[in-house]
């Protein structure tokens, strides 16, 4: 019974079941409602989670409550299980509990992060990740301070003008960071002038385009070329860094053997004396 147990909760039959809940979800969420097939997709949705809390249950005793939970994708197993137990209670819900119902489907969609556990050497990958994040404070720190700076210059300059884009800092600044992603910025500029032909507000519609134009200029070059390909660099730098860590052993070990032999050949004329 424990063989068949342990081979119904092992990885293979877990990520199975993993992928099978991610067609499932996909599907569900197509079929039309009312169709047979949705009801087909949600019942397959409704015994993952039911497998998923016997996977749980099984675990924990065969190896005890306190080896489970000493385990990190344990945990993280147990706390997804527990986001997803709501959607047990989804056949006793009616039409009027739809709100209830779309968080339900939320809480399902976290179930598909269990297959991160099966990414090889992701122990190693998190380690990278922790590295690059700790390293880059500094980059994103200033990034962040050009933002503030850049968005509350946007906002003095362009809120009469555009406010739906640069009405107060907070939406200057979503504009600011749209601009620092390189791709459509000119087209903010563009509106801008057209909005400052058409309304009164601006006296010289020519000499405001021109500035507008030389500030989003100055945007992306500080922003989106230097600012995140220095972000982008020191990430992956401090990714890779320890991908050298085998050959820098071995580096030293080769350094070793070949001072030990010098230090025999030295040693040999001495020896003969």
């Amino acid at each position: 019974m424990r063989k068949i147990l342990g081979w119904i909760v092992s990885d293979r039959i877990v990520l199975a079941v993993i992928v099978i809940n991610a067609f499932a979800l996909v599907l569900f969420e197509m079929a039309e409602p009312g169709t047979a097939w949705k009801i087909l997709w949600y019942w397959i949705d409704y015994s993952c989670v039911v497998f998923f809390l016997a996977e749980v249950v099984i675990k924990t005793r065969a190896a005890g409550w306190r080896s489970y939970w000493a385990n990190g994708w344990n945990r993280f197993d147990f706390l997804i299980v527990v986001i997803s137990l709501p959607a047990l209670a989804g056949p006793l819900l009616g039409s009027h509990d739809f709100a209830f119902i779309l968080v339900l489907r939320l809480g399902r969609l976290f179930r598909l992060f269990r297959v991160l556990a099966f990414i090889p050497n992701l122990d190693h990958l998190v380690l990278g990740i922790r590295r690059a994040l700790r390293a880059s404070v500094g980059v994103f720190l200033g990034l962040f301070l050009i933002i503030l700076i850049l968005s509350v210059s946007a906002s003095l300059l362009f809120r009469d003008v555009d406010p739906e884009s640069f009405g107060n800092p907070a939406i200057s600044a979503y504009s600011i960071f749209k601009v620092f992603t390189v791709e459509g910025w000119y087209e903010i500029p563009e509106r801008l002038e057209e909005k400052a032909v058409e309304s009164d507000i601006v006296p010289d519609a020519g000499r405001f385009a021109l500035m507008a134009r030389l500030f989003f200029v100055a945007a992306v070059f500080v922003g989106g070329i230097l600012g995140l390909s220095l972000a982008n660099a020191v990430f992956v730098d401090e990714m890779m860094m320890d991908n050298t860590d085998e050959l820098e052993k071995k580096l030293d070990a080769l350094t070793e053997e070949v001072k030990a032999i010098r230090r025999q050949v030295e040693e040999g004329p001495r020896n003969r004396r």
